[in-house]
Order: C-alpha cells, then sequence, then structure tokens
C-alpha cells in the first residue's frame, strides 16, 4: 500500500482540483482564485497520463498547452498579414522542440528554439514580407513568445522525464505562491506591505511542502530548501515581468478570459520557475 501511495496521492490531488472545477462550473460562487484552477487541473492531468499511461503522450498534452497559450499571444499583438509565413514557422517550431523532449535529446531541446527557431523567424519575415517597416517588432515579438511559451513551458515536459513528482512540485509550488499573491493584492492596501508580503507569505508553505516531499522527488533535504526559497522569488519575478507585457498588450486584470490575456495571466509564473528549478536540478542532481 505504502508503495502505491504517491501515485494514490497524485490522483488524490487530481481528483479535489477535479471537484473544485465542477463546483466552479455548475456552482454561484466566484473562487479568488478561479483562473488557477485550469492551468493546475491541466498539468496534474499531464502527470496522472505520464504515470498511468504514457510519458511521450502526457508530453504532447503539454505541446498543446504551448500551441494554445502562443495562439492567445499571436491573436493580442500587431502582427502585420505579410507575417503570416513566420507565424506558420513558429507554430511548427512547436512538435519541432517537444519531439526532442519526448526523446530525452537534451542537446537539441535547449538550443531548439533560442538557436534554430530564433533563426528561423528573422528569414521567414524576410520572405513573407513586401514591406521593411515593422520587420524588427514582428521578429522580436515572435520569438518573445515562442521563448515564453514554448521553451520556457517546455522546462515543466523536461523535467518531467526526470520525476513525475519533481514536475508536481514545481507545480504545487508555483500554485502556493499564486494564491499567496493573489490574496496579498486583494486584502493589503499598503504597496511596501504588499511587495513584502507577496515575497515573504508563501515561504513557510513551499519550504514545508519541499521538505515533505523530499522522499518522492529524491531531492536532497538542502536542495529541497534552496528550491523552496528560490521558487517564490522566481514566481514574483515572473508575475512582475509578466504585468508589464500584459499592460502593454491591453490586457485588463479584471476583464481576463481564455484568447484574451488569461493564458498569458495564468502561465506567467512558470516563465522563471520552470527553467530555473529544472536547471538547478540537472546541474547538481542529475
Amino acid at each position: 500500500m505504502f508503495e502505491n501511495l504517491p501515485l494514490l496521492t497524485l490522483i488524490a490531488v487530481f481528483g479535489l482540483l477535479s471537484v473544485a472545477r465542477l463546483y466552479r462550473a455548475f456552482g454561484q460562487r466566484r473562487f479568488l482564485f478561479d483562473a488557477y484552477l485550469g492551468y493546475t487541473w491541466l498539468f496534474f492531468l499531464t502527470f496522472i497520463v505520464s504515470e498511468l499511461f504514457s510519458y511521450a503522450v502526457s508530453v504532447w498534452i503539454l505541446a498543446l498547452v504551448s500551441f494554445w497559450a502562443v495562439r492567445e499571444y499571436f491573436s493580442l499583438i500587431n502582427i502585420r498579414l505579410q507575417d503570416r509565413l513566420a507565424l506558420v514557422g513558429a507554430y511548427l517550431s512547436i512538435p519541432f522542440m517537444y519531439y526532442f523532449i519526448q526523446t530525452e535529446w537534451y542537446g537539441m531541446f535547449i538550443v531548439s528554439i533560442p538557436v534554430y527557431a530564433f533563426l528561423a523567424i528573422p528569414i521567414l519575415v524576410a520572405w513573407g514580407g513586401r514591406e521593411s517597416e515593422g520587420t524588427v517588432f514582428s521578429i522580436g515579438a515572435i520569438d518573445f513568445g515562442l521563448f515564453l511559451f514554448v521553451f520556457c513551458i517546455g522546462h515543466v515536459g523536461y523535467l518531467l522525464s526526470y520525476s513525475v513528482w519533481m514536475a508536481a512540485l514545481l507545480i504545487l509550488n508555483v500554485l502556493v505562491c499564486d494564491l499567496a499573491i493573489c490574496l496579498v493584492r486583494n486584502r493589503v492596501e499598503r504597496p511596501i506591505a504588499k511587495i513584502l508580503l507577496s515575497w515573504l507569505a508563501p515561504v513557510p508553505i513551499v519550504l514545508a511542502l519541499s521538505l515533505a516531499l523530499s522522499p518522492w522527488t529524491e531531492i536532497p533535504p538542502i536542495h529541497s530548501i534552496i528550491l523552496a526559497l528560490m521558487i517564490p522569488v522566481l514566481v514574483q519575478m515572473g508575475h512582475h515581468a509578466g504585468r508589464f507585457v500584459e499592460a502593454d498588450l491591453g490586457i485588463q486584470e479584471d476583464l481576463l478570459v481564455p484568447g484574451r490575456g488569461q493564458i498569458l495571466d495564468n502561465l506567467q509564473s512558470l516563465f522563471y520557475a520552470a527553467p530555473v528549478m529544472f536547471h538547478y536540478i540537472r546541474y547538481f542532481l542529475k
């Protein structure tokens, strides 16, 4: 029974998230942390699929997450009609990168977007263009979206190849940080107190969670402590950068819906946390 405890716990967390989503769908009350239920449920669905069925299938579920996120992002930026060839190339880079995650080919994964996709997009923009004005913006905007929503999110998939519970720990810790930030924003008025509490409030819970799950993640306690201190900072950095991106794109926090900024808002916590945690574990523990 104890041998199956990690799997049963994973299923229990997924079950609780599913109940919360159903309650939200059919109930009248709105959760303060509504927006975070969806992506957390989807990530845990990925973990369940990986554990019970196939790691390869779970990777392609994450590829769909990247696709939805990139599609939303492209719908919000002012891309020229002549850049459609570059957009096709951007979408094709998603299976290009996730294939290397599925095959655990780290060397190609790590250069797939920052080297090959980043080199492909400028020439595709040039081939598709008649007007040169706006070229720099188009290249930068498309590459920026690929980096955040494909490359950064892809690290969750590669972390999943190391251990389901390593990936689950990342998502659970990010969720705790997101909930703390959400509560502080809505209940604390003073700017300085809001900043400090957003950074410090999640630390005890994240620390306890990281240490409690250490036997399942197989991350030694000292590294669990270091990661627990790092993740709240990284999540806060993602939120801070994400707020500026949202403001520039005209996204209003009180009008977040899928396709109009909600996916960007949900995933911004992983922009820094996912790649940094992955590379920390790869450098020190793998």
